[in-house]
Order: structure tokens, then C-alpha cells, then sequence
């Protein structure tokens, strides 16, 4: 029979009857389970009541379960679409419906001459972009809707390749820009109207729709009136869309502070492409005669002035400085950045949202924290005793892959004070490295990286550099370290056969690690990151980019070859499998560059 921890009973006393989303976590720290929930406390305490009576999966996933964390927020739809975005961001085992690639639909506005509006899964191109909604069926509805009321064009095609009008133009629902007239005006008001609808003036579309429907009613078309009440159904459903993400393509950070006796809880919302994906919570303890505002000022310097990435603006509750501060951060970033300090409005809302977290992470979570102290401290007395070197702030870690054997990347992501730094992570193309090889790569890739701390003194130094691999990858970095006259330890992470995190290599030694403690789990965290950063990357550069530029190299393969080669096979794979026969039987593709082809994977 299964018996619940004292420490996570104790937990649950103490978590509010709050909306929000949880996260659970197994002993690596590795968060195995994102759920959403509009009261914390009676979701999270169904899990550990009870355990030997949930089915089999919750029993697992309960049995698995080492700490749990949450984040509130302002409404059950805020925490669906937040656990959405949780969920990709960290891909939880547990979370087996949600694992697709999908994202929640947005609608777009094209920059065109005569603009479209469509649904698309993604804030890529020129357009304007609103959304995400929660659901499809109802944006479908909607742009359905729109599109009856205001005659736009529905086609996707150049206009000047269309010989007549098609069948909407005839029936009344497109203004016919294809007909040569000039439509300009109407047409911009319709685009005009619509964007008012999306920034909230939802009564004209409502009216008309609701005229409509009575108007098919009375006339006893009620297949046409059930048509108008859906669509009005779904507009009303559509102005619940949430605020945690919005779609916007600049970035912005939330930054707010909380107290609580000596220590100090600084929280950060990280926001790239218009959705919240990082929460960063900074704890302190010596801070207490400054005030809020000094801290944060104290805080935004140290944060920022040595990051990869400054977003272009920064949402805070105060500082002493701002004008200095943003010139500042101007040189840092070689681009404006705005000190955002709202008194009202969404981005108010979101800062109180952010300063509730941080009060609850102290509140809830000292206990935690004192042992995630302690825990840092063995992990660095252990560091220290492996490399002699008495304070390692920042370890820098780095993985070499690639795709079918071709188009290698590297990833280095950033520990500081032994957590993670998103905003100093790194990703890598290998520019003169051909074909899979590991060695001569991450050459390349610690050359492009420190010879920058010399030439432009980007980022801060390393203290620790770990390697994913053995002997040979610390013998790359090694000569590069050599080549640059630098100084730094390196440490290989060395993989079991089952691919598990084993054991160290420093020095030409092999130090095996015991899965039970600390440092053990501190390595596979680092491994398990370094990993999932570079297939992130690597999933941008799959499809028809990745065949292109595997394709890159060949002599007598150009565009046209290149398109014709992947129309025939289908992807990468099938044209690096095929036979040189059947290279030849691709039409428009030469005998001599069926055989460079051949030979290039071969």
C-alpha cells in the first residue's frame, strides 16, 4: 500500500483555492505531469487522498511524484491555455494527449495589396495577428461569419493570374479586386471594420448576425437561421480568450518582487512570441534595508548585463533611474528598450499576477528553498573537490547532433548558481564541420564561443565547461581552450548504453556517480537540458529546409534538381536511401548528377 510523503501532505495545507496550473515533479527535478485546475488546493489533494483507488496511470504518476509546483493565475481559461503552453515547453511524460505539435488557433490579417484573413497555428510573416482562442470550431465559425458580412476575397492566389471572377463575386460575397475595378476603398473599410471586431467591437458583427438569423427565421430558411445562431454563439464564445498569452511579435519580461521576514523573492515571466514560457523565481536574503524599487533596479543591471538577449521591453513595478536605465540597457542590447511601469490596464493585471507568484513562492515554498540551498551547496563542495577550484558560479554545458547524419547543430544552455539560465542559452549551425563528426565540431563551436569573450566580451567567463561525451569531446574542448591560452576545467558527461547519465570524465579519469544523490541528479538535469534545447532547434530546420540544406553540397544540384528530387522521394531520407537507378528516373535530373548524388550519400 502506498503511503503519501508528510512532507507533500504538509505542502497541501498550505497551497491556495486559486486558479492556476501545476507541475509535478519526480526525484531528478524533471517535471513528469502539467495540470490545470480552478481551485490548486482540491486538484492537487485529490491526487495524494486516496491513492490505492485511482486507476492505474494517476497511481503511477502519483507513485512517481517527488514535489509538486504551481503557478496561479486569474481564470480557469487563463490556466488552460498556460498548461498548453507548459506542456510543449517541457513535453511531461504523463501528458500524453497534449504532446502534439499543434498550437491554439490565431487569426491573421495579411499585409496585402487587397489583405485575406485566415486561421493559421503560428505568428510567422507579415500580418496582423489575433488570438490565440481556446477553440477551433468556434474561430472557424467566426471567420465564416466575417467573411458573409464583409465581402473580402477568400482566394490565395496572385490576382493578376485570374482570367474572370470566381463563384463568390457572382454570389455577392467578395468585391471582385480580380475584375480590374478599383475597390480600394470599400475594401479597406471591410479590413478596417474587422480589426475593430478583434480589438473588441464585437456589437456590429453581433447585430447583423442576429438580424439575419431573425430575417431566416421569418422566412422559414431555419437551416440558414441554426447557421446565423452558431455563428453568433461562437462570437460571444470568442471574447474569452486569455491573458497570460497574447500574440504579439515583440518579447517582454514581467518583473515583481515580494518579502517575507530576511528573504526576498524576486519573480521573473519570460514571454517570447507572444506566450509566457519560462517562470524564473530569485530568492535573496541580504537585501533587507534596501528598498523594493532599489532592489529591482540592483536586480534589472546584474540580470541583463551579461544576457544573450534583452527583450524590448521590460514590465516592472518601479525603479529610482528609469531614463538611465533604458540608455543602459540600450548599449547593452544595441536596440531601444522600454522600462514599462503600468498603472492600469492587461499589463497592470499580469504584474500583480507576477508579484502574487512571488509571494506565494516564498510563502509556500521556504522550506524548499532552504533545502534547494543546502542542495547547491553539496553540489558545489563536490564540483569544487573534482576540479580544485573553490567558486563555480557558471557552468556552461554543450551537445553536439544531427539530423540523418547531415545539418549538425550544437546547444549550450547556462547554469548559474546551479539553476538554469534561459537567457544566456546558445544554439549552434556547424558552418565548417561536414558529415557527423562530433570531434572537429565542438572545436568549431568552443572556438565561436570563446573566442568571443577576448574579441567582444560576450557573456561572462565560464568557471565550468561539461561536454555531453567522453574522452573525445573533453579533448576537443581542450586543445581549443589550449589554442585561446584560457583556463577552464572541462568535464565530460558520459551515457550508459541505455543512454542514461553514468558517470564524469575529468582529468582522464572516470568518476561513476550514484543515481541516488545530488550531484547525480544535477548532471542528468544538465544533460536532459542540453538535449532538449538542441532538438528544439533541430525541429525548426526539419522538412523541406533541412533536405535543401543537406542538399547544399552536392555539385549539379541547384534549386530546380533540388525541388524535382524532393517531389519525388518525399523527404531527406528517401533521397539519401535511393538507388542510382533510381535517382536517374527522377525527371529533369541528369545521369552525372544522379551519380553526384549517389556518391554524396554513399
Amino acid at each position: 500500500m502506498y503511503k503519501v510523503k508528510d512532507s507533500i501532505l504538509e505542502q497541501l495545507k498550505k497551497v491556495p483555492q486559486e486558479p492556476g496550473v501545476y507541475l509535478m515533479k519526480d526525484a531528478f527535478g524533471k517535471i513528469i505531469y502539467v495540470g490545470k485546475a480552478k481551485r490548486l488546493r482540491n486538484r492537487l489533494s485529490s491526487y495524494f487522498h486516496g491513492v490505492n483507488k485511482h486507476p492505474n496511470k494517476t497511481k503511477k504518476l502519483v507513485v512517481n511524484t517527488v514535489e509538486f509546483d504551481y503557478i496561479i493565475v486569474n481564470s480557469e481559461t487563463e490556466a488552460f491555455l498556460l498548461e498548453a503552453n507548459l506542456i510543449k515547453q517541457n513535453q511531461p511524460k504523463f501528458n500524453i494527449m497534449l504532446k502534439d505539435d499543434k498550437s491554439y488557433p490565431i487569426i491573421m490579417i495579411t499585409e496585402e495589396e487587397y489583405p485575406r484573413l485566415v486561421r493559421v497555428r503560428k505568428v510567422e510573416g507579415k500580418g496582423r495577428f489575433f488570438g490565440p482562442f481556446t477553440s477551433g470550431y468556434d474561430v472557424n465559425l467566426v471567420i465564416e461569419a466575417l467573411k458573409n458580412i464583409y465581402p473580402i476575397r477568400r482566394c490565395d492566389v496572385p490576382l493578376h493570374t485570374m482570367k474572370r471572377p470566381c463563384l463568390y463575386y457572382h454570389m455577392g460575397k467578395c468585391l471582385g479586386p480580380c475584375t480590374g475595378r478599383d475597390v480600394h476603398e470599400a475594401y479597406d473599410a471591410h479590413i478596417e471594420k474587422m480589426i475593430e471586431f478583434f480589438q473588441g467591437n464585437r456589437q456590429p458583427v453581433m447585430a447583423e448576425l442576429e438580424k439575419r438569423r431573425e430575417e431566416a427565421a421569418k422566412a422559414l430558411n431555419f437551416e440558414l437561421a441554426i447557421q446565423y445562431r452558431d455563428q453568433l454563439e461562437a462570437v460571444k464564445n470568442l471574447t474569452y480568450y486569455q491573458k497570460v498569452t497574447d500574440v504579439k511579435l515583440d518579447n517582454r519580461d514581467y518583473i515583481a518582487l515580494a518579502r517575507l521576514e530576511e528573504d526576498i523573492c524576486i519573480t521573473v515571466f519570460i514571454r517570447r512570441d507572444g506566450k509566457i514560457i519560462e517562470r524564473e523565481n530569485h530568492v535573496f536574503n541580504n537585501l533587507i534595508e534596501e528598498t523594493d524599487e532599489e532592489i529591482i533596479e540592483e536586480f534589472l543591471t546584474q540580470y541583463y548585463q551579461e544576457a544573450n538577449f534583452i527583450p524590448g521591453e521590460i514590465v516592472i513595478p518601479g525603479v529610482p533611474n528609469t531614463a538611465l536605465l533604458e540608455e543602459y540597457f540600450h548599449q547593452l542590447a544595441g536596440h531601444r528598450v522600454h522600462l514599462s511601469i503600468p498603472k492600469r490596464g492587461e499589463k497592470k493585471d499580469t504584474l500583480v499576477l507576477v508579484q502574487k507568484n512571488a509571494q506565494e513562492y516564498l510563502a509556500k515554498f521556504t522550506d524548499r528553498i532552504r533545502q534547494e540551498q543546502k542542495r547547491n551547496e553539496e553540489i558545489g563542495i563536490i564540483l569544487s573537490s573534482i576540479v580544485s577550484i573553490d567558486d563555480i558560479r557558471r557552468i556552461e554545458a554543450y551537445d553536439i547532433s544531427n539530423i540523418f547524419g547531415y545539418m549538425s547543430v550544437a546547444s549550450m544552455v547556462v547554469f548559474e548558481d546551479y539553476k538554469k539560465k534561459p537567457s544566456d542559452y546558445r544554439k549552434f549551425r556547424i558552418k565548417h564541420v561536414k558529415g557527423p563528426d562530433d570531434y572537429h565540431s565542438m572545436q568549431e563551436v568552443l572556438t565561436r564561443r570563446l573566442r568571443r569573450l577576448q574579441e567582444e566580451g560576450f557573456g561572462k567567463r565560464p568557471d565550468l565547461i561539461l561536454v555531453d561525451g567522453g574522452k573525445n569531446q573533453v579533448s576537443a574542448a581542450m586543445s581549443v581552450l589550449q589554442e585561446l591560452g584560457l583556463s577552464i576545467p572541462v568535464i565530460g558527461m558520459v551515457k550508459d548504453d541505455r543512454h542514461r547519465t553514468d558517470g564524469l570524465f575529468f582529468e582522464d579519469n572516470f568518476i561513476k556517480l550514484d543515481r541516488s544523490t545530488n550531484i547525480y541528479r544535477f548532471f542528468y538535469q544538465i544533460q536532459e537540458e542540453v538535449h532538449r534545447f538542441a532538438l528544439s532547434y533541430h525541429q525548426k530546420l526539419r522538412g523541406k529546409s533541412l533536405a535543401f540544406s543537406v542538399l547544399d553540397d552536392i555539385p549539379q544540384i541547384g534549386p530546380v534538381r533540388k525541388q524535382k528530387l524532393l517531389a519525388h522521394f518525399g523527404t531527406i531520407d528517401g533521397i539519401m536511401k535511393a538507388s542510382l537507378e533510381e535517382l536517374q528516373a527522377v525527371e529533369g535530373v541528369s545521369t552525372s548528377a544522379a551519380q553526384a548524388v549517389y556518391d554524396h550519400f554513399h
